[in-house]
């Protein structure tokens, strides 16, 4: 029988596209910002000469801002982890905040309801 010599681990994994970001990972980024956008135009709206201009101006840089500076946070906050851990951890924010029941976060200690304390051999 023959023997393969390498199995490549990492064969089906997404690559990296820059940064350290995945493709969806650099799409979640991107998106992010543009949401971080937003806010940060409203002081921005109301100086003269810029007004509505400040929306788009700022909707279109902070996704580069976030991608360019999260890259190498993100790079350092997956090292040794799953290839999945980032999407794992937003699913348990999401179930934390009840806006999705896909993941069981409650985790107890078997509960036994005894009174009192139970010994070997029938001693107390």
């Amino acid at each position: 029988m023959a023997v393969i010599d390498f199995l490549p681990d990492r064969l089906n994994n997404p690559p990296v596209v820059w940064k350290g970001f995945t493709s969806g990972e650099f799409l979640l980024a991107a998106i992010a910002g543009v949401i971080a956008g937003v806010p940060l135009a409203v002081p921005l709206a109301v100086v003269p000469f810029i007004g509505w201009l400040a929306f788009p101006t700022c909707m279109l840089l902070m996704p580069l801002i976030v991608v360019f500076l999260g890259g190498g946070w993100i790079a350092r906050y997956k090292r040794g982890k799953p290839e999945n851990y980032i999407w794992q951890r937003l699913e348990e924010i999401r179930c934390r905040a009840r806006l999705s029941r896909s993941m069981v976060l409650d985790s107890r200690a078997w509960e036994v309801k005894r009174t009192r304390a139970v010994t070997r051999g029938g001693e107390r």
